[in-house]
């Protein structure tokens, strides 16, 4: 398996995600994607009018790929969910990564025009969500990474990453993630 974890210290490529998921553990995790229901330029740049700027270049292309609207989680014979009132550090209810795309039959949960709507914070498109995260982190006019938080919306934290090393490391954190929960189970 090709794992992320080299990229924790460099800046990743689009490359290097295509090469990641075209051999990741699929006995640990399942990933959804677009696949053939890709967004094609048209629809990218309908959803950039809305959001008033041009999204970056590798999101875009990300997006318009066979991954774009990506959803990848941790099995659950790997990660058991969270019942009803269960209680534990947070880091162990982030069981999944989802990055928002523009697919056809995508759902609303993962459509950025539906979380840029309800994000409703000038300036800010979100595309990318650790699964039971409020804080998500958003595009801004200028192409920077912020990390959106509710509890502090008007004072985003700036990450420093471009697109594809930012998805690195959360894969990374996630791998991360379900080696700590299996070892706690």
């Amino acid at each position: 398996m090709v794992g992320p974890r080299r990229y924790d210290e460099r800046v990743a490529s689009l490359d290097d995600v295509y090469l990641y998921f075209r051999a990741y553990d699929k006995t640990s995790f399942t990933v959804f994607a677009a696949g053939a229901d890709a967004p094609g330029e048209q629809e990218i740049a309908e959803f950039e009018a809305q959001a008033g700027f041009a999204l970056p270049a590798d999101f875009r292309s990300f997006t318009m790929s066979w991954l774009g609207g990506l959803y990848m989680e941790v099995r659950e014979e790997h990660w058991p969910r969270a019942q009803r009132h269960d209680v534990g550090p947070f880091w162990s209810f982030l069981y999944a990564i989802k990055v928002f795309g523009i697919a056809g039959d995508i759902p609303e949960w993962l459509d950025i025009r539906v979380q840029h709507e309800e994000l409703a914070q000038p300036g800010l498109v979100p595309f990318l969500q650790r699964e039971g995260d409020p804080a998500k982190y958003c595009f801004t006019p200028d192409g920077r990474i912020v990390h959106w938080h509710s509890d502090e919306p008007d004072s985003p934290q700036a990450i420093g990453k471009d697109f594809p090393t930012l998805l690195m490391h959360e894969i990374a954190e996630l791998e991360e993630r379900m080696r700590r929960k299996q070892e706690a189970l």
